[in-house]
């Protein structure tokens, strides 16, 4: 066996271990030399600072709260964390994951300014869009803000670069830090105010180059998350302000998500209830009959809800026709009725009493003149029954003096309505339409990716065009630079990890991102100390250094803590493998291993433990 140190070649007889500071060699029981170079990495040499959490009630920490307690990271204000070593190693893990994926689209990796000009978003319309901009000036009075995201910095850059068809497709991604002012940050590094994302950005000569990057962008993110080894939902989404119309969010199902994800097992119906398709909707003016006309009472089986629009002077009633008279546990999707009043106003789906709200706003003086009224029923409403129910107001509608306007969703595809929202149960609307009997699951999940079509709404914005030859105007729709946004929530991913894979002991990750794919526990305290950290040494080296799979081995070699503690700080640290050299070998040369994910607990001989481990760690 040879050893370099120095530049001159040492040569080991078989059978003797030599130390050289923290550089070792060793002749193993198992079975071959091992050359071992790089410092082994100990637990004593790496720094996990814990804390201790007050608990509210009896239930299990959440996922935010084991991130901390078991060191990875640490809350400095409000929606703001520092990453602590354990946490840097999952997020450095999860980075090189992204890194391998965007490779396969032939992405280059760029890294941009963190601080964009409030002009470049004023001339994209999206500056005024929320109040969730850390806005500040220089010291020059210039306006400047922190991005949230990166479209407008991303399409200015490429413009100056590119400009012929040939300097297209590009694909370009950043892995960096995003700034958001959150109202309400909450649930640790799921809704911060400063957080990591991964965007990738496309530019391709048409649409249909667009189109087809879009689906490989959809199949790079479906083999990234594959890797985890872990349910997730990949699900028709809305656009919201990011503009275009196409995209798709991927979720990690779990409890503490925001998010209600509608599937169905029978077949790939999936989507954010958030999602609402192009829903035909017309509306027409309300011309009120005499008073002393009679009133036919058609009265409608079903759910009604009002909603007032953000700027009071609209007040919308829905009417919903439920079959099943289920009233108790049906309730208006408000996603519906935004999108379709979208063209008339914005609504407001978060305010109790919008019919107090709007009655305010209506008895201000000089504001009734300005109100509106819309009416919204379902496709399955008839037209008698929806006279019937505007009718009843009418004495109202009269005395407020306020424009009143009727409208009916019009699509008869469905057989059912539209305007509610989708229960676990229900029968989905795609196997609907078939022969299959599919039924719909609604779940929380954690929303984790989410890839975009963006068209032209940059590139026609910002003037990133590629003129083509023959045609009469440079910047005709055709020329403008199709493009794409695909977004992955790095920091966000580690709480939906942790949050998808913990128990009441603590965190259980996955081999492909944890800090640590294997621990190694010696009894540092027991009179054959020695014994067990030369076996200990003799194990993370044929781990570390296999030729074909590799692990990530750390030895606790703590010689304070007794291996009671190391087993329980290992369970709320979340390793995927534990491996305790302890009371097994002293008593019969057995190592003990452990999987708390898989349930497992056995003890091996030194020359099985190699290969026992690496099959546990490719199930995880």
């Amino acid at each position: 066996m040879r050893y370099l140190i120095r530049r001159r070649l040492v040569f080991v007889p078989s059978g003797q271990l030599k130390q050289n500071g923290r550089h070792f060699i060793t002749t193993s029981a198992i079975g071959a030399n091992t050359l071992q170079i790089a410092p082994r990495q100990l637990r004593s040499n790496f720094w996990i600072p814990q804390a201790t959490l007050a608990q509210k009630n009896e239930s299990a920490p959440d996922a935010g709260q084991l991130l901390v307690r078991a060191g990875y990271l640490r809350q400095a204000y409000s929606g703001i964390f520092h990453m602590l070593p354990l946490g840097l190693k999952v997020q450095s893990k999860i980075e090189a994951l992204i890194d391998k994926h965007m490779q396969s689209l032939s992405a280059s990796k760029v890294s941009l300014s963190s601080i964009s000009s409030q002009k470049l978003w004023d001339r994209t319309g999206r500056l005024n869009t929320g109040s969730e901009f850390f806005r500040f000036k220089d010291r020059k009075d210039a306006d400047w803000l922190l991005a949230p995201t990166h479209e407008e910095e991303i399409t200015s850059l490429v413009k100056d670069i590119v400009h012929a068809p040939g300097h297209l497709p590009i694909r370009l991604y950043q892995i960096g830090r995003k700034y958001r002012d959150e109202k309400r940050p909450r649930g640790g590094l799921l809704r911060g105010r400063e957080f990591t994302m991964k965007d990738l950005y496309t530019f391709d000569k048409t649409e249909a180059d667009a189109h087809a990057t879009y689906a490989d962008v959809r199949q790079a993110y479906r083999n990234l998350f594959d890797e985890f080894k872990l349910p997730y939902v990949e699900a028709r989404a809305d656009s919201g302000n990011m503009g275009g119309n196409l995209s798709h969010e991927f979720h990690f199902p779990s409890n503490l998500g925001e998010d209600d994800i509608i599937t169905c097992a029978t077949c790939n119906y999936a989507k954010n209830e958030e999602f609402v398709p192009d829903l035909a909707t017309t509306f027409s003016k309300v011309v009120l009959p005499p008073q002393n006309s009679a009133v036919q009472n058609n009265a409608i089986a079903g759910l009604e809800q009002s909603f007032v629009s953000r700027d009071r002077k609209t007040l919308v009633r829905t009417f919903a026709v439920v079959p099943d008279k289920d009233h108790a546990r049906r309730s208006i999707n408000p996603f519906v009725v935004k999108a379709c009043l979208s063209s008339k106003t914005e609504i407001d789906t978060g305010v109790e009493q919008p019919e107090v709200l709007f009655s305010k706003y209506i008895h201000a003086p000089g504001s009734a003149a300005m109100s509106q009224v819309y009416y919204l029923f379902d496709q399955l409403a008839d037209d008698a029954q929806i006279q019937s129910r505007v009718l009843q107001d009418r004495e109202w509608l009269s005395e407020n003096k306020v424009e009143a306007f009727v409208g009916r969703i019009t699509d008869s595809s469905s057989q059912q309505s539209h305007l509610l929202e989708k229960m676990t149960g229900d029968v989905c609307p795609d196997c609907a339409s078939t022969s299959r009997q599919g039924t719909l699951n609604v779940t929380k999940a954690i929303e984790v990716g989410h890839t975009f079509h963006l068209g032209s709404r940059y590139s026609s914005k910002l003037d990133l065009v590629v003129p083509r030859s023959g045609q009469q105007d440079p910047r005709s729709e055709s020329a403008f630079v199709s493009m794409g946004c695909h977004g992955i929530g790095v920091s966000r991913l580690i709480a939906a990890v942790a949050s998808a894979l913990s128990d009441s002991k603590g965190l259980l990750w996955p081999r492909s991102i944890a800090p640590f794919e294997v621990l190694v526990i010696v009894n540092a305290k027991h009179k054959d100390s020695g014994e067990t950290t030369e076996v200990g040494n003799t194990i993370y080296d044929h781990l570390s250094h296999h030729k074909q799979f590799p692990a990530d081995v750390l030895i606790d070699d703590r010689e304070d803590v007794e291996i009671g503690w190391k087993l329980k700080d290992a369970d709320l640290i979340g390793y995927p493998v534990i491996v305790v050299i302890g009371k097994g070998w002293s008593k019969n040369k057995l190592v003990e291993i452990q999987c708390r994910r898989l349930g497992l607990k056995e003890e091996v001989t030194l020359q099985q433990a190699p290969d026992t481990i690496r099959s546990i760690l490719g199930q995880l």
